[in-house]
């Protein structure tokens, strides 16, 4: 894993990073720490037209910063490590523009000889994220008490699956796509159990979300194959198979769609399964076919929001790829032509057909269940 770590961070900052020092042998480690900027000056020197760095479109005079920062490692093995070396900014995206105090991630490059050279790459974000999800975790548990508890003990399940025993077993060799399948028939049943308890209404509600996330599943591989996705379709994808040509990128796409589409159809079964128990519960003479009416009303009502929820989600992520296209004046059908685009449609459309199965699921399987209650 950190070798992709690495790959992926020298892609990505290698177009404003000027080293400390330049010795041809290859570093005996590579290794990540937290650091702190603890004195910085800068410079600004001109950038002149034969300069590859000149923008025409800037006029002159044009200026790139170079900073001399002095950092020290606050953990690790080489904690208290005093270090200087240069930033340089040159108006790119991925400028890492520094101030003194700074807590900043290093990345450390140490030689045979026992020198090492080392520059910041990003800033630590970790306290404010850490923060940022607490505030949620409370939020969540004081709204819902105790089924806030139970749904946060469902949602850490559910990261722990992906994060433990999907990414580790996919990078290992084993199929993506099987991995994905098992998980969600293992997931499901205990975060909805969590949520609604041991009842008809959590049975009914997982019965629906996993024939809608097979649904997805199956569409996905067939429409998949067909049109010929490779799995390759984004930057980091690419740079994943950079490291490990090995791996089926295919199934991971796949894997990816069903994981998507998991939390979803979770959300429309749990709305109809409850709306058909609350109807039930409000009229005990309800015969089966108008509370699976009733369950259709309100899958219509849901999936048509929900399917807009899952498609403008990646529609927004692309936005930026759009608005290129746009100014291109490429036609739609040549957009839709492209591995990437087509890869989006077949996400946003499988999910959607997910849904679509869902809910005639969950409103059947809840009005059968219902009256034939002990």
């Amino acid at each position: 894993m950190k070798k992709i770590f690495l790959s992926i961070i020298i892609f990505c900052t290698s177009t404003n990073v000027v080293f400390a020092q330049s010795p041809i042998e290859i570093p005996k480690e590579s290794i990540y720490a937290k650091g702190q900027v603890n004195e910085l000056t800068e410079q600004k020197i001109q950038v002149h037209p034969e300069d590859p760095l000149y923008d025409p479109a800037q006029g002159d005079p044009q200026f790139n910063t170079i900073q001399n920062v002095t950092y020290e490692v606050l953990e690790g093995d080489y904690k208290g490590i005093i270090f200087s070396s240069i930033n340089e900014i040159t108006g790119q995206i991925y400028d890492v523009y520094l101030e003194k105090g700074d807590k900043v991630m290093l990345l450390l490059k140490v030689y045979n000889d026992g020198s090492f050279e080392g520059y910041a790459i990003d800033f630590i974000r970790n306290d404010i994220m850490i923060i940022f999800v607490a505030l949620f975790f409370i939020g969540l548990i004081v709204l819902g008490r105790m089924k806030g508890v139970r749904a946060l003990i469902g949602l850490v399940i559910t990261v722990g699956a992906i994060f433990f025993i999907l990414i580790p077993l996919t990078l290992k060799g084993y199929n993506a796509l099987m991995l994905a399948v098992i998980i969600s028939i293992a997931v499901a049943p205990i975060t909805i159990f969590l949520i609604a308890g041991f009842n008809r209404k959590a049975v009914s509600t997982i019965l629906g979300a996993l024939s809608g996330v097979l649904c997805a599943a199956i569409i996905a591989y067939l429409v998949g194959n067909l049109a010929i996705l490779s799995g390759l379709s984004d930057e980091d994808a690419r740079i994943l198979y950079v490291n490990r040509p090995d791996l089926n990128f295919s199934n991971i796409f796949f894997a990816s769609i069903m994981i998507g589409a998991l939390g979803a159809v979770m959300d429309v079964g749990m709305t109809i399964a409850s709306a058909v128990n609350e109807v039930y519960i409000a009229h005990k003479d309800s015969t089966r076919k108008s509370l699976f009416k009733a369950g259709m009303q309100v899958g219509k009502d849901t999936i048509g929001t929900m399917s807009n929820t899952l498609i403008l989600a990646y529609v927004g992520s692309s936005l930026p790829l759009l608005l290129l296209f746009s100014m291109d004046n490429f036609g739609f059908i040549n957009v839709i032509n492209f591995d990437f685009m087509a890869a989006e449609i077949v996400r946003s459309i499988s999910g959607s057909f997910g849904l679509l199965i869902a809910t005639p699921v969950t409103a059947f399987t809840s009005a059968f269940l219902l009256r034939n209650r002990p």
